[in-house]
């Protein structure tokens, strides 16, 4: 197994950018093969594994293995110099998405049905605003593929009636590009109280500081933060943000404000 600081070391060569510039004019279709593992420090499966196969270099190679292996935590995309969607390229199926129900409002919460509608309509209702229960954003993180673009126009002209569309899961809000109800509810006057460890989904990494600052604002406190995959593993002593957690027995923030008394 290559180590994760040999890893971590592999820099963007010239002649790296150059292949890299290159590849339209070669009509590439998978550039991953042509990138020496910029992203394997990254990738939850290879670092558990050290197996290079279920890295995105192998994912890229085998999308039977990947669809079954890879988490789709999207990680690797953010480390890689092109944003190369590697996930939505596992299935070449369009997954399309269906509005489940909807409820007007300024602010509306936006859910996908498999996911989290049931946290969401409790929290619309606790907080007081519209909601937006969508089918399908679940399929795009367990087996890969690309959004349906014209399904996906359909959602984004509904969520432009509101002043303001805050995605509940960090699902909905990678898949559909907006903001995460954690990083706006300080602002929508919400406060809890908590002390101990904090995951922050994969999803979310890249608004890691934004992301705690607003928990603190909330009133929790972070001993310590938990980055692992929630796919590999789940903690019980860890409050978690993705309600996906909740399914194997994670302690999830919404659930803290949706007890008695949580959100004030």
């Amino acid at each position: 197994m290559a180590s994760i600081t040999t890893l971590k070391a592999i820099k963007l060569t010239p002649s790296l950018v150059a292949r890299f510039l290159a590849l339209p004019l070669h009509k590439v279709k998978n550039p991953c093969i042509y990138c020496p593992g910029i992203c394997l420090a990254s990738c939850p499966t290879f670092v558990t594994t050290g197996n290079m196969t279920l890295s995105p270099l192998g994912y890229a190679r085998f999308p039977n293995l990947a669809r079954e292996k890879c988490l789709k935590c999207w990680l690797c995309v953010n480390e890689c110099p092109i944003k190369f969607p590697l996930p939505d390229t596992l299935s070449m199926d369009p997954i399309m998405l269906e509005e489940v129900n909807y409820m007007p409002g300024r602010i509306v919460l936006v859910a996908d049905q498999e996911i989290d509608a049931d946290i969401a309509t409790k929290l619309s209702n606790k907080i007081g605003t519209g909601l937006l229960v969508v089918k399908g954003i679940q399929r795009r993180y367990i087996r890969g593929g690309p959004i349906d673009e014209k399904s996906m126009r359909k959602i984004k002209r509904k969520l432009k009636r509101a002043e303001l569309a805050l995605a509940v899961s960090p699902e909905t809000a990678h898949a559909l590009n907006i903001d995460s109800l954690i990083l706006r509810l300080p602002a929508l006057g919400v406060k809890a109280s908590y002390a101990g460890p904090v995951h922050i989904p994969c999803l979310l990494r890249k608004n890691k500081s934004q992301l705690l600052t607003a928990i603190k604002d909330l009133g929790i406190t972070p001993t310590s933060i938990n980055e692992e995959c929630i796919k590999i593993s789940v903690k019980k002593d860890t409050l978690y943000i993705c309600p996906e957690a909740r399914k194997m027995g994670g302690t999830l923030l919404y659930d803290l404000l949706l007890s008695p008394g949580g959100v004030h």
